[in-house]
C-alpha cells in the first residue's frame, strides 16, 4: 500500500491533498520530527520514529515537485531538507540567512520555478529561487509605514512573521502577516507592500495580532483572517472586514482558520478560550475546536473525543482531503495529537508522546507548576 503523508507543524505547511486517507504523519515538535504511522485507513496510529532530535521544530513544508521536505526550527535552529522527503537524513541550509530563529515557511510552484520564502524572529522575511540553497532578504516589507510599531509580547517585545500566503491564480501577489504588527500584500512578486489596515481597531491593546489568512480559491476577493481578538472576513480583497468573534467568547484567542475544501461556506477554527497572558496565570488554555456553516457568522464546539476542559494549548493543526474525505488534525503544547475523519463530529487521541508541538515558548504555561511559577514570575518582573 502507498503511503500517504501528511504534515502537522505550527507554522508550516497545513493544508495537503492526497490519493487517499494519510497514513503517515510527519509532525514538527519540540524535540525534533515525530513519524506517526498506520498500515491501513483503519489500522490505530504508532510513533515509528523521530529525527532532527536537537531542534524545536516549529515547521514542516513538502514540496511536491522536487520531493523535498524543509524544516524550519525556532532558537537560531535555522533551516533543514530532508532530500529524501521523509525526513529520513537532514542537511543544513540557509546559513546565508541573517537570523536564524525560524518561525514561518511557505513553498510557491509556478510552472517550472519554485520559490521559498522564510519568515524570522526578528521579524525579516527571506526568499530563495533555488530549492533552499541560497538565500536573500526581501527587505521591501520594512518600506510601509509604522513599523516602529510592531511588537509582541513579552518584552523586549520582538516581533516575527506569522504566516506566508499566496494568491491562488495570481502567482506575484502574496501576504505576509506580522504577528502584532502588520497584514501585509504584494502585487509584484515582493518588490513592493501595502499595509492593509482596514480591520484593525487602532485602539486595540494587542495591535495587530494577525494569525491566519484563508483566501477562497475561486473567489480571491473573499478573505478570512484570524486575529488575537476575533475572527473577521472581508469581500473586497481587505478593503473593509467584518468582525464575527470576540475576546471573551468561548473561541477569544482562535489561531488556526480553515475552508472546507467541498463546501465554501464551512470554516474551521482552532485556538483558546483563554489568551496567552491568561495561559501563565492559570496553567490552562481551554482550547477547542469550532465549526461554522455559514461563512462565519455563527460557531459551534466540536469537543466529541476532546477533553473538557483541554489544558494545553492547540498549537498545530492541518486539514488533508482527498476525494470523498478530509481528515483534521490538532497538536498539542502537551504533546498530543488528535485526528477526526468526519468533519469535526467527534476525535481521537492518535498520540500521546509526541513532545510538545507549540511555537517557540508557547509550551511553557503546561510544564511543571515549578516552572510556571518561574516563568511567571519573570515576566511579572519585566512587566507583562
Amino acid at each position: 500500500m502507498t503511503q500517504v503523508t501528511t504534515y502537522l507543524s505550527p507554522n508550516g505547511q497545513q493544508t495537503t491533498r492526497g490519493e487517499g486517507p494519510a497514513t503517515r504523519i510527519l509532525v514538527g515538535s519540540l524535540e525534533g520530527v515525530a513519524t506517526l504511522e498506520r498500515e491501513t485507513p483503519s489500522s490505530p496510529w504508532s510513533l515509528t520514529g523521530r529525527s532532527l532530535e536537537d531542534c524545536h521544530v516549529g515547521e514542516l513544508v513538502y514540496e511536491s515537485g522536487s520531493g523535498k521536505l524543509f524544516a524550519g526550527a525556532h532558537a537560531d535552529g535555522g533551516l533543514w531538507v530532508s532530500d529524501d522527503g521523509a525526513g529520513k537524513s537532514w542537511r543544513r541550509i540557509g546559513q546565508d540567512i541573517e537570523k536564524q530563529h525560524m518561525y514561518a515557511l511557505a513553498a510557491r510552484r509556478n510552472g517550472d520555478r519554485v520559490t521559498l520564502f522564510a519568515g524570522t524572529s526578528p521579524a525579516a522575511l527571506y526568499r530563495s529561487d533555488d530549492l533552499g540553497e541560497s538565500w536573500s532578504e526581501v527587505e521591501t516589507i520594512f518600506d510601509v509605514a509604522d513599523t516602529d510599531k510592531w511588537t509582541f509580547p513579552p518584552p523586549p517585545h520582538i516581533p516575527h512573521v506569522k504566516q506566508i500566503v499566496f494568491h491562488p491564480t495570481d502567482p506575484d501577489t502574496l501576504y505576509v502577516l506580522i504577528e502584532q504588527g502588520a497584514f501585509l500584500k504584494s502585487y509584484d512578486d515582493g518588490k513592493s507592500w501595502i499595509d492593509m489596515t482596514s480591520y484593525s481597531d487602532p485602539d486595540d491593546a494587542s495591535y495587530r495580532d494577525l494569525h491566519r489568512l484563508v483566501i477562497h480559491p475561486e473567489n480571491p476577493d473573499v478573505l478570512y483572517v484570524a486575529t488575537g481578538v476575533g475572527i473577521y472576513s472581508s469581500d473586497d480583497e481587505g478593503k473593509s472586514f467584518t468582525q464575527h468573534t470576540r475576546r471573551g467568547e468561548r473561541m477569544g484567542y482562535p489561531d488556526f482558520l480553515f475552508m472546507d475544501p467541498n463546501d465554501d461556506r464551512t470554516l474551521y477554527s482552532g485556538g483558546s478560550e483563554l489568551n496567552p497572558r491568561m495561559w501563565y496565570e492559570t496553567g490552562m488554555a481551554k482550547s477547542c475546536v469550532q465549526r461554522s456553516t455559514d461563512a462565519g457568522g455563527n460557531w459551534m464546539d466540536l469537543d466529541n473525543g476532546m477533553p473538557n476542559p483541554m489544558i494545553g494549548a492547540i498549537e498545530a493543526m492541518t486539514l488533508h482531503d482527498w476525494d470523498g474525505g478530509m481528515m483534521l488534525l490538532a497538536g498539542t503544547a502537551t504533546g498530543e495529537v488528535y485526528a477526526s475523519e468526519n468533519g469535526g463530529a467527534s476525535w481521537d487521541r492518535i498520540a500521546d508522546e509526541v513532545t510538545p508541538i507549540a511555537k517557540d515558548d508557547h509550551h511553557l504555561p503546561f510544564m511543571s507548576e515549578e516552572i510556571r511559577q518561574r516563568v511567571l514570575a519573570e515576566r511579572r518582573a519585566i512587566g507583562q
